[in-house]
């Protein structure tokens, strides 16, 4: 068994596509700050509160919430026996630990490429179905067709179509009244707060830029591509939850960065199409990328420009990558504000899902 699970996890990891997006750290907070925020919004029904603490074990306020950030190690896998961020880790558990085979149904692909989506593939030219540091080849919500047969998904990744399938089951389980895991209640694992986990995953996903493109390791920066730095990875995990070196200075930058997103961001995205949601989230997002792309090649030393990157790329320098500054929504930033607003989008993403839900499930009409 040892041996599979190794075998598999190094599948994963070599694989050639995207499959994590924000580290496992940032998705259990993530899920459980989302749900301590809705406990204690007084509009909150007090039935979704006392589901929502049944599914935290015990919650915190935000600042327990920023010293778990600043002190807690939680690696590749997961260590937590509280239901609700344990399922919000579990997609990428899949991940690591199934067979790569394995078709999630009914979309007949492996879970991977079930958490992003390669706007590209939509481009109507085929021949721009690349990534370029002017967004040109950047599509509009228009041209993805909401049907999953259509061949380009298989490439692009089901993500759409994911988000919207987590959030009807997560309905068709409060309907049913299978809240949590419960002796007699098969299947056991078939519950709202797996659901719940499953859907907040995804949703955050959603919010990294990296992970709404076929250059999601933005290696196109890079003059050889094949040996460039994996700026997905240093986008992700290495900030919060790296096991090489600890980033204590940087993540005291980013919180207080990521409360004040909490506090002053709002959700852009008006459709209640959750189709149409994930992709306007994804093209949103996607603007952040030629930042990401600017702040990679000066952290790794990399000459040339964005078009035409020359030279060898040099050692990465983590903390160069989140503090050059770039232009997102208008404004100049640091690239580690922007991961702040993603992240904090990511949070407000998974209450609103996670209400609506509550709502259409109890008939309630919206606040």
């Amino acid at each position: 068994m040892r041996l599979n699970i190794l075998t598999a996890v190094g599948i994963a990891l070599l694989c050639q596509v995207p499959a994590f997006a924000w580290s496992n750290k940032e998705h259990m907070q993530f899920a459980r700050i989302a749900a301590e925020r809705l406990i204690a919004d007084a509009k909150t029904p007090p039935a979704m509160k006392e589901w929502l603490r049944k599914g935290l074990g015990k919650p915190m306020d935000i600042a327990a919430e920023k010293q778990w950030f600043m002190n807690e190690r939680i690696g590749l896998f997961v260590r937590t026996t509280d239901p609700l961020p344990y399922w919000a880790t579990m997609p990428d558990m899949m991940v690591m630990g199934d067979n790569p085979s394995k078709k999630v149904e009914p979309w007949g692909a492996h879970e991977r490429l079930m958490h992003f989506v390669d706007v590209e593939f939509f481009m109507a030219d085929s021949a721009r179905r690349i990534y370029k540091h002017d967004l040109s080849n950047k599509p509009t919500v228009a041209d993805f067709p909401d049907n999953p047969k259509d061949y380009r998904w298989e490439r692009a990744g089901f993500l759409p179509f994911r988000v919207r399938e987590c959030y009807q089951k997560l309905v068709e389980s409060i309907k049913a009244g299978k809240m949590t895991d419960a002796p007699g209640q098969y299947p056991r694992d078939e519950h709202a707060i797996k659901w719940a986990g499953y859907l907040a995953h995804y949703a955050a996903d959603n919010t990294q830029p990296q992970h709404a493109t076929e250059d999601y390791k933005s290696s196109r920066y890079f003059t050889d591509g094949r040996k460039s730095p994996n700026v997905h990875a240093e986008m992700e995990y290495r900030m919060c939850d790296d096991d090489q070196d600890d980033y204590a200075d940087l993540r005291a930058e980013f919180w207080p960065l990521f409360e004040k997103a909490l506090a002053e961001g709002k959700d852009p995205v008006e459709t209640k199409d959750l189709f149409r949601a994930t992709i306007e989230v994804s093209l949103i997002s996607y603007d952040a990328l030629p930042m990401i792309g600017r702040a990679a090649m000066a952290a790794a030393k990399q000459g040339g420009t964005p078009e035409k990157p020359e030279g060898p790329a040099g050692e990465f320098d983590t903390r160069v990558f989140f503090r050059s500054k770039g232009t997102f929504q208008g404004r100049e930033m640091t690239v580690m504000e922007m991961k702040a607003i993603q992240t904090a989008w990511a949070v407000k993403r998974i209450e609103r899902l996670w209400l609506a839900a509550w709502d259409e499930a109890h008939a309630r009409k919206p606040d």
